[in-house]
């Protein structure tokens, strides 16, 4: 089983925030819009790559029975003291997203944050959306984000350096077109009492096209009702980075 992120849980949020707004911030209304438009009723639901909890903590807060699960002990440690500091009641779990189960069966199950690009063995890809196919229910979404080609090229190209008054964050990114695989190694200084502590971790992506993630998505069973691209950084010159996928298991819920 992955470890997951082992270093970014302990700063996570805070690592966030420093853009201005939290993905999940920016993500939810259109999750919403989506929920309202495929009128999906409030049931259970599963969010899968939940991180440190915050979008579940959202969907718990409108009535939704949550789930989230996470490969990273960390990021389930900070998922569970929000909800608990914030008196709502989700069931988080320690789980690889290719092996994920639980006793539930979904009427909606979410991945953002390019979770599915963290997938760089493409048998995996197909095997995690599988799983998801078999938590929905009849009738019931997956909707889910990935990073685009010109997301790898544009962020994954360069070292960024965060800048907090808890600690400094380095990602050294780089991206291969032939293997359409990228790496970011972080690098964190941050205080450890009247010492500065370096902690170091590697992330390791994949870039999937349309038709990689259409065809597995079909491939599995599912129905593909959107794949869009977005923007979430607040520069236009950026442009749309990322997909907006939505797919559906067939069939209708009783």
């Amino acid at each position: 089983m992955s470890q997951g992120y082992t270093i970014l849980p302990r700063f996570y949020d805070r690592w966030q925030n420093t853009y201005g707004e939290d993905f999940s911030n920016i993500v939810y209304p259109r999750l919403q819009a989506t929920i309202s438009r495929y009128r999906i009723p409030v049931s259970a639901a599963v969010d899968i790559g939940c991180g440190t909890g915050t979008l579940a903590c959202m969907l718990a807060e409108q009535g939704w029975d949550m789930y989230g699960i996470d490969a990273s002990q960390g990021m389930i440690a900070e998922a569970i003291a929000k909800v608990q500091a914030a008196g709502l009641s989700v069931q988080f779990s320690r789980q690889d997203m290719t092996e994920v189960h639980l006793p539930v069966s979904a009427g909606l199950v979410t991945a953002f944050f390019d979770v599915l690009n963290h997938l760089v063995e493409r048998n995996d890809l197909l095997e995690t959306i599988g799983r998801v196919y078999n938590l929905l229910r009849p009738g019931g979404l997956f909707v889910f984000d990935t990073s685009n080609e010109r997301c790898y090229r544009i962020l994954w190209s360069k070292t960024d350096i965060i800048r907090h008054e808890d600690f400094l964050l380095t990602l050294e990114n780089s991206y291969d077109a032939n293997t359409q695989c990228g790496e970011s190694h972080v690098t964190v200084f941050h205080r450890v009492g009247d010492l500065y502590q370096r902690d170091e971790e590697t992330v390791r992506q994949r870039f999937y096209s349309r038709r990689d993630v259409g065809s597995a998505l079909r491939k599995q069973g599912f129905r593909v009702l959107e794949h869009r691209d977005f923007g979430f950084l607040n520069d236009p010159e950026m442009g749309k980075l990322k997909t907006w996928w939505v797919a559906q298991k067939p069939g209708t819920s009783n």
